[in-house]
Parts: C-alpha cells; sequence; structure tokens
C-alpha cells in the first residue's frame, strides 16, 4: 500500500527535478546571451576565431545536452508522482 509520506515524497522530488530543469534552461539562456562576450573573451586569449567559435560551440552543446537531461529526469519523476497519486487516491477510495 502506498502512504501518504510515499506520495509527499515523490512531489518533493518531482519539484526538485522541476528546478533543476529550469536552472539548466536559465544557464542555457544566459550562455546564448553571452555569446559574444565569450567569443571576444577567447579571441583576448589568444584563440583564432574559428577555435573560438568551435570552443562556443561545444559550451553550447553541453548546456543543451544538461538541459535536455534535466527535462527528462523531470518529466520521469512528474509520470512517477502521478503513478503514485493516482495508485494512493484508488485506495483511498
Amino acid at each position: 500500500m502506498i502512504t501518504r509520506e510515499q506520495v509527499a515524497q515523490a512531489k518533493t522530488i518531482w519539484e526538485q527535478a522541476r528546478q533543476s530543469a529550469v536552472h539548466a534552461h536559465e544557464c542555457w539562456a544566459l550562455l546564448q546571451q553571452s555569446r559574444k562576450a565569450l567569443v571576444d573573451s577567447f579571441r583576448t586569449t589568444g584563440f583564432p576565431v574559428s577555435k573560438a567559435a568551435q570552443e562556443f560551440e561545444r559550451l553550447m552543446e553541453d548546456h543543451a545536452e544538461r538541459y535536455t537531461a534535466a527535462q527528462t529526469h523531470m518529466d520521469n519523476m512528474s509520470a512517477a508522482y502521478g503513478k503514485l497519486l493516482e495508485e494512493f487516491n484508488k485506495a483511498c477510495s
């Protein structure tokens, strides 16, 4: 039998996963907004233009992967929470 505490814990885990996804999205957006500054910074430290652009794209890919992983985790935790809540509500009916 599923307890109210298990449902509450699943909800907390889902909320944390949601916050993680929001944070990952904000970081990715900040990186996108910082493109010119980052490329200029790479160039100032001696990177050629093409290498600076490649390095920025590598950072973008890394953040995109992190954001996708955070969204997937959030979706999985949402599904787990929904399933537990549904089972709990059926048992209480």
